[in-house]
């Protein structure tokens, strides 16, 4: 008998801080900066051009730069408006994360895509970016680096990114329960702290618990807000953050994490009450032993992911294994 080949399916996290891809367990992540390339002629001739180790991804004959350094490369267009996700911008970033980890051509996939709670609790504007994504369906096609790459959707499943964290947590890579998600009784609370918005979200059974549904916009970007910019784009001063060269003051930082705490307990009071708290997101990742301590001190069991950043779009991926399967 013929092994039994695996569904396609595409996990989808349009970050505003980073956008996520998995593809047959593999995950790429791409900063969600991007500009129009400027054509300067030979205006750098003799020198070396900040940009040339930038991602350009070429749609029907549109270019645009993509990630970390996009910005040296043109005017960046990074859109901060989940309406803008099936825009030319935005394909180049899915585009040029999916190139990172897609091995050939792939036909009538599962699209799992994750969107934040604040806008999800939206109905109106929720319904809008929903009716947006269906542009995602059909077929897609774009060079990047010399390369020509393609795949179908053929459906679209939404989710509300920390549902990812969950999912990746009660499931592992053969989509066993794990022992630790064994009991149905368990409630478990993801903390998802993006570049713009802490979601908070909690699961029972495998089921959302509504009363504990909420959010705040305290991401990342209040905590950049705080820093003098001087000039500087907020996806350069994130750039500079998620590396190491801007080093904001221990105070601005304790003063960030205050807002986020606030925001958590204005949601869900006692942190005591769940069996497992999971912290994701780049916004966990930069605050890192600052809010695992933070949370224990309140009574939480931390589970801290392997990978803050990418657990969400993992767990997409197993859900639509899970959804195909």
């Amino acid at each position: 008998m013929a092994p039994k080949l695996k569904p396609n399916v595409i996990g989808y996290d349009p970050g505003f801080g980073n956008t996520k891809v998995c593809i047959d367990g593999k995950v790429s992540v791409v900063q969600s900066a991007v500009s129009i390339p400027r054509q300067t002629g030979l205006a750098a001739i003799g020198l070396k051009a900040a940009g040339r180790k930038v991602h350009v991804v070429n749609i029907n004959g549109h270019e645009f730069a993509t990630g970390v350094g996009a910005g040296t490369r043109g005017q960046l267009k990074t859109s901060m408006d989940y309406s803008a996700l099936s825009s030319l911008e935005r394909r180049a970033l899915f585009y040029s994360a999916a190139a990172e980890v897609l091995n050939g051509a792939m036909e009538d996939a599962l699209l799992v895509v994750g969107l934040p709670v604040p806008l999800l609790e939206d109905r109106e504007q929720a319904g809008a970016v929903l009716e947006s994504l269906k542009q995602l369906k059909g077929e897609h096609t774009f060079e990047t680096g010399h390369q020509s790459y393609s795949f179908s959707v053929s459906r679209i499943k939404v989710l509300a990114q920390p549902a990812g964290a969950y999912i990746d947590w009660a499931y592992d890579a053969t989509l066993r329960v794990q022992p630790r998600a064994g009991s149905a009784k368990s409630e478990v609370l993801v903390l998802d702290i993006g570049l713009n918005t802490l979601d908070i979200y909690v699961l029972k059974n495998g089921q959302v618990l509504e009363s504990f549904i909420g959010g705040a916009e305290v991401g990342v970007k209040r905590l950049l807000e705080l820093l003098t910019t001087n000039g500087h784009d907020l996806m350069e001063m994130d750039a500079e953050l998620r590396s190491g060269a801007l080093r904001p003051e221990a105070a601005l930082i304790e003063g960030w994490l205050g807002e986020v705490l606030a925001a958590i307990k204005r949601t869900t009071p006692n942190l005591r009450r769940f069996d497992v708290v999971i912290p994701c997101g780049g916004g966990a990742l930069v605050l890192g032993d600052r809010l695992r301590l933070a949370l224990a001190a309140k009574g939480a069991a931390v589970h801290w992911p392997d990978n803050p950043v990418t657990t969400n779009v993992a767990g997409f991926y197993k859900y639509g294994l899970k959804t195909l399967g």
